[in-house]
């Protein structure tokens, strides 16, 4: 059985790889009701970009034509569900791409990458054929986020949280393309035993084709949003204060610092 793959129209440089195509060509097929240019039998996959909601209208509008050829796209609709925007700080449920995270074990988890391509990371423009590593980077820091949110913080909590990064380190190894890539995001260490203020270490790994292609570690800390609300506004205030008064420009600094190296030095006796 062939799989074609279905991408976002956004990836329409990978869809010329043979058994792909994008969201746009398949819906055209589903609105004339024929499919002849995929193969007999073969098996739709949805990859990157896709909407649940766009496979869901193209399957209830094509039925019986996607039947007449064969082709299977029972599992194009049965996707994992996204986490929730409550999980990833987000307003807009586009701009959440990653599933809700499963536990794997103590320090282990795993989510799948769901990039929607009318998300926030998306809007202007796709180069190439790859994920852009932007993209991957927000992944990952959606998967610290759902991660505490669930299974640290959960429906106990006294107050909101605050999540403040305080190391960030990406390697990239590889192109992440378009179809299926999931995440395996491993604490490293953790510090818990405050819940006002705890402490992770955890990397993030992208794995698709069997392959760690690009990994991500953060260093974070989660505080009750009240504590942390009155330090940010201070230092705000602070760095105001700072800017109102007259500076002089870099270079003028380190003019001056120059010239104080330089001139004679006056010792007292």
């Amino acid at each position: 059985m062939k799989t074609v793959f279905i991408v976002g129209n956004k990836f329409r440089e990978f869809s010329r790889n043979d058994g792909v195509i994008t969201i746009g060509e398949f819906a055209e097929m589903a609105r004339s009701s024929t499919f002849d240019s995929l193969p007999t039998g073969c098996r739709i996959v949805a990859g990157q970009g896709v909407r649940e909601a766009e496979l869901q209208a193209i399957h209830d509008q094509a039925r019986w034509a996607l039947s007449a050829r064969d082709i299977d796209i029972g599992s194009a609709l049965r996707r994992s569900a996204r986490a929730s925007r409550l999980q990833t700080h987000k307003h807009r449920i586009q701009n959440v791409i990653i599933s809700h995270p499963t536990r794997v074990d103590e320090h282990n988890f795993e989510a799948l990458l769901l990039l929607n391509e009318r998300s926030e990371l998306m809007a202007d423009h796709q180069t190439g054929q790859h994920i852009q590593g932007m993209i991957l980077i927000e992944a990952a820091r959606q998967l610290f986020l759902a991660v505490t949110e669930e299974y640290f913080i959960g429906q106990a909590a006294h107050d909101r949280y605050y999540f403040v990064i305080n190391s960030l380190d990406v390697k990239f190894k590889g192109f992440v393309f378009p179809v299926d890539a999931t995440l395996r995001y491993q604490i490293v260490s953790k510090d818990i035993q405050n819940p006002a203020r705890m402490r992770f270490d955890t990397v993030v790994s992208v794995l698709q084709g069997g392959a760690c292609v690009t990994e991500v570690a953060f260093g974070f800390t989660a505080f009750y949003a009240s504590k942390i609300e009155a330090k940010e506004q201070q230092q705000a205030v602070s760095l105001l204060d700072r800017e109102r008064q007259p500076q002089l420009s870099v270079f003028a600094t380190q003019a001056i610092a120059s010239a104080q190296k330089s001139a004679p030095q006056l010792v007292a006796a």
